[in-house]
This record gives C-alpha cells, sequence and structure tokens, in this order.
C-alpha cells in the first residue's frame, strides 16, 4: 500500500496541510471540531511520520532569515512579531536552528535598499518578510527567486506568485468591518475620517487595501454620510497631529474617526485633551497605550492584527518547508478580533 501523505490527508479532510502539520505536531490554533476530524483520518489512513527524515533534519544546521522594521522610539508594535519568532524558535530548540535578523528602517526607502542589497542570499535557506516599500520589496523578492530562497510574509500581502504563503489579516475586509463598526447608529448628515499615520500610504500594501474597504463599505451601505475624508499625517510629531486633527473638527461634523494602524492611541491622546468622548474611534492592536484608552472609551473598537501569531505561524511554515517540503497554506488567514472594554480581559496584550 502506497505511504499516505499529510498533503493526502489534507485533501481528504478538506483543510490546510498546515492544519494537519498542526493537529500531529499539537501546535498552534485548530477548532475541536477540525481537529477531532483530522485525528480520525490519520488513524484510519495509519499515518507515520518519516522517521528518517526527521533524524536527518535534527542533526541539519538550518539558517533562515527574518527581514522587517526594526523597533523605532516608542512604538512598541514590532516588539510582538520579534515575540512571536522568539516562540517559534523555543518549539524548534532541538533543531539546530540560526535565524539572521535584517532589520530596516520602515521610513527610509534608501536604507531598506542597502539592507537588501548587502542580504546573504547564499548563507540562508529561506526568508520571512514584512515588506513595506511596495517596488523595492517586490524587487526584493526577485533576487530571492534567483537565489532559490523560499520566502512567506507576514503583516503586509504583496501578490506575487514567487511568495510561497501569507499569514496575516485580509486588510480590505478589516477596512470594511471598521467602517461598519462606525456605521452602527450614525446620525444622518455627519462626516467621518480616515486617519492614516504611516511613514508614507502608499508605502504599505495593507493600508491602502484598509482604506479601500472602508470606503467600498460606506460606498455599498451608506446614503446617510455627509462628507468621507481622509487626512496623511506622514512621520508628523504630536504637535502637528494635535494640530492636524483639530482642523478636522473644525471643518467637519464629526461623527466617527478610523486609524488605519496600530498608532489609533496618537488620536486618542488628542480626544482626551480635548474631552471629546462622543466620537466612535476605531483602530489597531493591542499596544499598552491603546489599551488604557479602551479603557476610557476614547477608544471604541480595536481590530487585533495578531502580530506575534502572524511571524510565530510564518516562521514555523518557512521551517517545515525548508526542511520537511512541506507546503503551507497560500494564504493563511487570521481572524478579524473586534475587541472592546468589555472583552478585553479576554485577550493578551
Amino acid at each position: 500500500m502506497e505511504k499516505v501523505r499529510i498533503k493526502d490527508i489534507a485533501r481528504i479532510a478538506n483543510v490546510s496541510i498546515g492544519t494537519v502539520d498542526r493537529v500531529i505536531h499539537n501546535r498552534g490554533e485548530v477548532s475541536p471540531a477540525t481537529r477531532e476530524k483530522v485525528q480520525k483520518l490519520l488513524e484510519e489512513h495509519q499515518y507515520k511520520p518519516d522517521m528518517i527524515a526527521s533524524s536527518l533534519a535534527t542533526k541539519r544546521k538550518i539558517t533562515l532569515a527574518v527581514v522587517m522594521p526594526r523597533l523605532v522610539n516608542e512604538h512598541a508594535f514590532w516588539k510582538l512579531p520579534r515575540s512571536g519568532i522568539q516562540k517559534a524558535l523555543n518549539e524548534l530548540s532541538v533543531y539546530d536552528i540560526t535565524v539572521h535578523t535584517c532589520y530596516f528602517d520602515q521610513f527610509s526607502r534608501e536604507d531598506f535598499v542597502q539592507k537588501a542589497g548587502n542580504f546573504p542570499f547564499d548563507r540562508v535557506q529561506g526568508v520571512l518578510f514584512a515588506p513595506v516599500f511596495q517596488a523595492e520589496s517586490i524587487e526584493f523578492l526577485r533576487k530571492c527567486e534567483v537565489a532559490k530562497l523560499p520566502v512567506v510574509l507576514f503583516n503586509s500581502f504583496l501578490d506575487d506568485p514567487y511568495v510561497k504563503s501569507y499569514v496575516g489579516q485580509d486588510a480590505f475586509q478589516s477596512g470594511y468591518l471598521a467602517a461598519k463598526l462606525i456605521n452602527y447608529g450614525i446620525e444622518a448628515g455627519r462626516d467621518v475620517a480616515i486617519i492614516n499615520m504611516s511613514a508614507r500610504k502608499d508605502h504599505y500594501a495593507h493600508i491602502n487595501s484598509r482604506e479601500k474597504g472602508f470606503r467600498n463599505y460606506f460606498t455599498e451601505h451608506c446614503d446617510r454620510l455627509n462628507h468621507l475624508v481622509t487626512l496623511n499625517l506622514n512621520g508628523v510629531d504630536d504637535q502637528v497631529l494635535n494640530r492636524k486633527v483639530q482642523e478636522l473638527f473644525e471643518k467637519y461634523d464629526l461623527a466617527g474617526i478610523f486609524v488605519t494602524n496600530s498608532r489609533v492611541y496618537k488620536v486618542a491622546g488628542y480626544l482626551a485633551l480635548r474631552g471629546a468622548i462622543d466620537v466612535r474611534l476605531v483602530g489597531y492592536d493591542l499596544l499598552p497605550e491603546s489599551i488604557e484608552f479602551l479603557k476610557r472609551d476614547y477608544i471604541d473598537f480595536l481590530i487585533s492584527q495578531k502580530p506575534e501569531e502572524q511571524s510565530f505561524r510564518g516562521l514555523s511554515s518557512l521551517f517545515n518547508l525548508v526542511v520537511f517540503n512541506r507546503e503551507p497554506e497560500k494564504m493563511q488567514l487570521l481572524p478579524i478580533d473586534i475587541i472592546t472594554r468589555e472583552n478585553l480581559h479576554y485577550y493578551k496584550p
């Protein structure tokens, strides 16, 4: 009888190869019903792991690379993916695995180009990549393709055929959802603002997708909105930010604000200074500053991107691909969790 493979179990169970792998190794998030179904199939088909390959893998030296933005000033977001990477390394500690880290300045296209130009393509076996600058990131992917290095993306998606897998949210749908949250109970004739606080909005594909999803919702569902405006704040300090947001309030009758990234706490800080809690504010991620404003009702909803889970799954998928030739699911989309003051204690910051 021909030996059954993980991909065969995945096909029969109508799940991803990654899901079967997580059941076999008892790690990652799998629903109880799916876990039971996969486990039953493994037993029925008498699946047995390739112990020879596993034994050889434990003796093989593996070097993977992580390419992502470095920590900047007080902003804590990029600490979270680092935690996920360390968690993955802890789980893979029985293997001789080394991670080469390549941190770049997310505000400097030139810095990324320099780091990509000095990247050790001949000394690593795979790349976990959080892209920022779209054109330059695609050029980096072309170099990985030439070097035959598999690439797994997290945080931001690039539609490139060479990418083996993407781990993260559906950015369009998360923006669409944010608009729906703001639209609940909105008064006819009022205004809504989108605030982008990335270095440059066109650097990040997922920022553009979030705004597109947000606007698409209001195009489809709301004819009571007066104005839907966008404010781009590219690397400004708090004083300039407060002045620009104040100008928005002076010009528009704002019922809601959508901040397209994790810097939503900056706008919440302005609202707290102004004493304004009658504006619905939606943004991203469980950063300490945002949690405090969520508790005080200056932020109404936070959408969790689970950056720690993204990098954990991303590095684990890359490892299994490089070492065991286990093809990951092309799109590993994480749930779009809505966090409020009332359910905050169920989530780990």
